[in-house]
């Protein structure tokens, strides 16, 4: 699982960068990880530290276990992972409604 630290996140450009060109802003970012990106990272991690834990659950239901130690470490990635992408998805979502909410 990849966490980004806060330090990597793309900082607010001032107002006379963006009003330069309309489409200068984005080119400056292509490089730069966006929050749709950080969005995907977190799902394709989910959905991989899902499938490993559902995997371990197989092979320890079949009796299988190479090393329980390890079982236990994909649970909690898992866990983990679960976690980051409904604290995204529920900041995500608290912020689109409080931009709605604002009067022009």
């Amino acid at each position: 699982m990849y966490l980004v630290p806060l330090s990597a996140l793309p900082s607010i450009q001032p107002l006379e960068t963006v009003n330069q060109e309309p489409g200068a802003a984005l080119k400056q970012q292509e490089g730069k990880s966006s929050f749709a990106n950080i969005m995907r990272e977190a799902i394709d991690t989910l959905r991989q530290s899902q499938e490993t834990a559902a995997a371990d659950s197989y092979d320890l239901a079949m009796g299988d276990v190479a090393s329980l130690h390890n079982m236990m470490i994909n649970s909690a990635m898992e866990a983990t992972a679960v976690e980051t992408a409904v604290q995204l998805t529920s900041r995500a979502v608290s912020a689109y409604k409080e931009i709605m909410q604002m009067q022009i």
